[in-house]
C-alpha cells in the first residue's frame, strides 16, 4: 500500500521505466508526429498503451474491447486535433496532462517502494484526468480505476465476485458456509493502491481496534504483505470480510480481505 497521501517518501529511489513502457512512450510521440502535431496528447499516450503488453492485459481483464477503443481514439485524433497540426519543424511536445500522468505514476510507484514503472501503472494514473477524452473512452468501455487496480493488485478480473476471488491469502482457505462453531482468521492483503490511512480506518471501524493497534497492524500488512485482523466464529468472520470488501468498493480501493481456517478451530 502507498504511504498516507501527502506524506510520500520522495527520498526513495526513482523507479525505472520498464522496456515495454519506454517503447510505448516512444510510440506515443511517434503517433503525434504523424501527421505532425504541436503536442503529444493523453489520447496519443492511451493509443500507444493499447499495444503495451502490461497495459493490454489489464484492459482485457477489465473487459475492454481493444479494437473498439483504438477506433474511438483514431476517430478522435483524426477529427478533433486538426488545430494542433504543426509545420513539422519541431517534434511534438507532451501536453500538461500527459506529463502529469507520467509524474503521478512515478510518484505513486516511488511511494509504494516499486523499482519499476509499467504501462499498467500509467493506465491507472490516467483516470485522475477526469476531464480528458482518454479517461472518457476507458469509462465508455465500462472500465474504472477500481477495476484496474483490483486486477493489478490481486489478478481479479472484472466480473469476478468477491466470493469467487476470496482464496488469495497464503495457507489453507475457508469458505463462508463453515459451521458457525468453527473459527477463522480474517486477514487483509497488501496492495500498492489502497492508502495506509484507509486501512487504519477499516481496522478501527470493522475490527474495533484503537488507533495505535490499527497503525501497528497496518504497518505489519504493508511490510509482510498480509496480516491477521482477528479470529472469529466463521459466520462472524464471513460478515466482517463482507463489510471490509463493501467498504473498499464504496471508496474504490482494491483492498482484499479473506478468511483462513484457524489452527485453533
Amino acid at each position: 500500500m502507498p504511504v498516507i497521501s501527502g506524506d510520500e517518501d520522495l527520498s526513495a529511489p526513482m523507479p525505472t521505466f520498464s522496456r515495454s513502457l519506454e517503447q510505448s512512450l516512444h510510440r506515443a510521440l511517434a503517433l503525434a508526429n504523424k501527421p505532425p502535431c504541436e503536442y503529444a496528447t493523453l489520447e496519443h499516450l492511451l493509443m500507444a498503451l493499447t499495444d503495451d503488453q502490461d497495459t493490454a492485459a489489464v484492459m482485457r481483464a477489465c473487459n475492454v474491447d481493444l479494437d473498439n477503443l483504438r477506433r474511438s481514439l483514431t476517430t478522435y485524433l483524426d477529427s478533433e486535433l486538426e488545430n494542433l497540426v504543426s509545420d513539422g519543424n519541431e517534434d511534438s511536445k507532451p501536453t500538461a496532462d500527459f506529463q502529469r500522468v507520467i509524474q503521478r505514476a512515478v510518484i505513486h510507484a516511488q511511494s509504494s517502494g516499486r523499482e519499476e514503472l509499467t504501462g499498467a501503472n500509467v493506465l491507472v494514473a490516467i483516470f485522475a484526468e477526469r476531464e480528458s477524452r482518454a479517461a472518457y473512452f476507458l469509462q465508455e468501455q465500462g472500465m474504472t480505476r477500481y477495476h484496474a487496480t483490483r486486477y493489478i493488485s490481486h489478478k481479479i478480473a472484472k466480473g469476478v465476485s468477491d466470493d469467487r476471488a476470496g482464496g488469495k491469502a497464503p495457507g489453507p482457505q475457508t469458505v463462508s458456509d463453515k459451521p458457525s462453531g468453527l473459527l477463522a482468521k480474517v486477514r487483509l492483503l497488501n496492495d500498492d493502491y489502497t492508502p495506509m490511512e484507509f486501512v487504519v480506518h477499516v481496522l478501527e471501524r470493522v475490527f474495533d481496534m484503537d488507533r495505535e493497534t490499527a497503525e501497528r497492524i497496518m504497518l505489519h500488512i504493508h511490510d509482510k504483505g498480509v496480516g491477521t485482523c482477528g479470529i472469529y466464529p466463521c459466520d462472524v468472520a464471513d460478515a466482517k470480510v463482507t463489510e471490509v470488501l463493501n467498504l473498499a468498493r464504496e471508496h474504490q480501493h482494491p483492498l482484499q480481505c479473506v478468511l483462513e481456517r484457524s489452527s485453533s478451530a
